[in-house]
């Protein structure tokens, strides 16, 4: 089969890492796949090679960029609801889908969902599109009178609804928010599909903990995520320092403005480490004890199914599919923290990691738990289910 996954943009994401590694999944399946990504400036090649190193991307061809994305800008704040950016990706999108004579575009995101969908409409091609958040997040902005970057957004959400061939959600709240609020935009085009961790070889990093410092005894709380602040940085630092154990390291993997303001204010002290992004991120989930992800704004995080991939207990939020994530039919392999007005308490969640720290029955117990939990992440079985509906729609 010929499929063209469609995202906006390939840095360090979890949509992002996503559609590399079902592109790499598809291929060894014996699929002819092609990656399209709108905007060349926000490729990352370590990201891509480091994911799927067998894909071809593409990308948009957006003469003057510069130029029209100011312009485009310039509309947006006059209310005028017109894009040239759009337009050229349009046209490229069209030109690899004739080129590839792709059978069906696999999108990811709202924006990508809206062009691809103009685009197959005129080639008689089937879109399927992945949920990430985007959806619910932008519904909520919207009609809570948050400022968002889509003009018409409401109008925008039904015509892509209704045009879409299949919606695949990622986490019960997901499902329940279309089936609720767009119940005849998309009867009988739901389902259900966890993203796919691929089974990977882990390499051994004790070396790296002995260069940061860390002795072999010592009891690491790790992070990895993207560096914005809804991923709770703060809260787990915060937390960490209320721990207050001079035999706990905290581990902090990710990178951004907001990251290095943040280290800068911690460099003082030693046992917090940051050490900035990774392509590999496998590799520092290594040395973790635990993994954390204080995270007010997620629905099916990758970074768990890699900290549960890498057997390494959880302690996280309540956001969106959490819960079930570290419970997979009564075998715990992780503590949650309920999110409260928007917000996580550094109190409960240092509880938490000092649970961990003195109960080691069930520390070891949710250890052996986490290849239970990851199970159903396994990306053989993703893949099998995405290949039903693009034989469905075929």
């Amino acid at each position: 089969m010929k499929i063209l996954l469609a995202t906006e943009t390939l840095h360090p994401g979890g949509a992002e890492a996503f559609v590399l590694r079902l592109a790499d999944a598809l291929q060894h399946n014996g699929h002819q796949v092609t990656i399209f990504s709108f905007y060349k400036n926000y490729y990352n090649k370590g990201f891509h090679f480091a994911n799927a190193p067998q894909s071809t991307v593409g990308h948009a061809k957006i003469p003057f960029a510069p130029f029209f994305q100011k312009l485009d800008g310039l509309f947006r704040r006059l209310n005028i609801d017109i894009g040239f950016v759009d337009f050229f990706i349009k046209y490229s999108l069209k030109k690899i889908m004739l080129a590839t004579q792709a059978d069906l575009i696999h999108s990811h995101l709202f924006k990508t969902d809206r062009l691809c969908l103009s685009v197959a409409s005129k080639l008689g091609v089937p879109v399927i599109a992945t949920m990430h958040g985007d959806y619910l997040h932008f519904f909520k902005s919207n009609r809570s009178g948050i400022p968002i970057s889509i003009h018409n957004y409401s109008s925008k959400i039904k015509k892509n609804l209704v045009g879409l061939n299949q919606l695949v959600c990622i986490s019960n709240e997901q499902m329940d928010f279309f089936r609720e609020e767009f119940p005849d935009e998309t009867r009988n085009k739901i389902t259900k599909i966890y993203n796919g961790y691929p089974r990977r070889v882990i390499s051994d990093n004790k070396i790296v903990r002995a260069k940061l410092g860390i002795e072999s005894n010592h009891f690491v709380f790790g992070m990895v995520s993207r560096g914005i602040p809804s991923k709770g940085w703060q809260v787990a630092i915060d937390a960490f320092l209320l721990l207050n154990d001079p035999e706990c390291h905290l581990l902090l993997v990710g990178d951004s403005e907001y990251l290095q303001k943040l280290s800068l204010t911690y460099n003082h002290n030693k046992k917090i480490h940051f050490v900035g992004h990774s392509n590999s991120p496998l590799d520092w989930i290594n040395i973790f004890d635990v993994g954390l992800l204080p995270s007010t704004l997620d629905n099916l995080p990758t970074v768990v199914m890699e900290y549960l991939y890498c057997g390494k207990p959880v302690i996280s939020s309540d956001a969106g599919e959490l819960e079930t994530m570290l419970n997979n039919e009564h075998n715990q392999a992780g503590i949650t923290i309920a999110i409260r007005n928007g917000l996580i308490s550094s109190a409960d969640f240092s509880k938490a990691m000092k649970i961990y720290r003195e109960d080691k029955e069930l520390y070891r117990l949710h250890t052996k738990n986490t290849d239970i939990c990851f199970s159903p992440f396994d990306m053989n079985k993703c893949i099998k289910s995405y290949e039903n509906i693009y034989g469905n729609l075929m």
